[in-house]
């Protein structure tokens, strides 16, 4: 019985130690994954503020977030797509989705040609924006991107099934590419900015900063730090208990 009893009170003294070990090695590592990202976030923001050299788009395109990109092909004006319910400049628009046979046996590009402001009234087709292309071939320039996109999405992606240009509710890739009937690129072509053209193309990352990461790291190291000053408090309160 004696025994059973120390081994219970060697027990009951390793557990609060070891809690706080794995605590502190839980916060610590939390807080150097959130430094992390805060690195990959910088970097993601170095590429947007100074691109290099464009790359041609293929079919094996697997580009990084905001590389520049080149490709030269045949639009198809009678397949475009207006994402409704997006917001520039405190206006309400539709972006422009256009997409470009570069080859016939390769998926589509999908290029963001920019932003339109919204007509007052209903989304009819007399009430719709022109979205006609500068020629039936072009060669785009731009920066691979992502469709815009909300956190929660009221309602389908189509509001109809039928004519074209199709309003779109917030629409992924797969959606898109469903609509089209032919495979689609797993990222978007954000077209550079033309002052030649009246579609607003003002791009900026998705994404929140690296700042915000710092922040959480911070506090994960500060509640670790906090874990191991209560340790030492406790510590030394038992080291004075006779």
């Amino acid at each position: 019985m004696k025994a059973d009893s120390l081994r219970e009170k060697a027990v009951r003294n390793l557990l609060p130690p070891l809690a706080g070990l794995v605590l502190v090695l839980l916060f610590t590592s939390l807080g150097f994954w959130q430094l992390d990202r805060a690195e990959q976030k910088q970097a993601i923001e170095d590429a947007f503020e100074n691109p290099g050299d464009a790359l041609p788009v293929n079919g094996n395109a697997q580009p990084e977030l905001y590389q520049p990109l080149s490709a030269t092909g045949r639009w198809l004006p009678e397949r475009q797509f207006l994402i409704d319910n997006t917001i520039l400049g405190g206006q309400l628009g539709y972006y422009v989705i256009t997409p470009l046979q570069y080859a016939i046996d390769e998926p589509l590009l999908l290029v963001n040609r920019g932003w339109l402001p919204k007509r007052p009234g209903s989304d009819a087709p007399s009430t719709l924006p022109a979205v006609e292309v500068p020629g039936a071939v072009a060669t785009v320039t731009g920066i691979a991107g992502r469709l815009p996109r909300v956190g929660i999405r009221a309602g389908e992606a189509f509001q109809d099934q039928g004519g074209w240009p199709r309003i779109a509710n917030w629409p992924s890739l797969d959606e898109l590419a469903e609509a089209l009937d032919r495979e689609v690129l797993p990222f978007v072509l954000l077209e550079d900015p033309d002052p030649a053209v009246e579609l607003a193309r003002r791009w900026e990352p998705q994404h929140t900063g690296p700042a915000r990461h710092i922040g959480y790291a911070v506090q994960w190291f500060a509640l670790a730090l906090t874990v191991i000053a209560i340790a030492v408090v406790l510590y030394r309160r038992k080291q004075r208990q006779p």
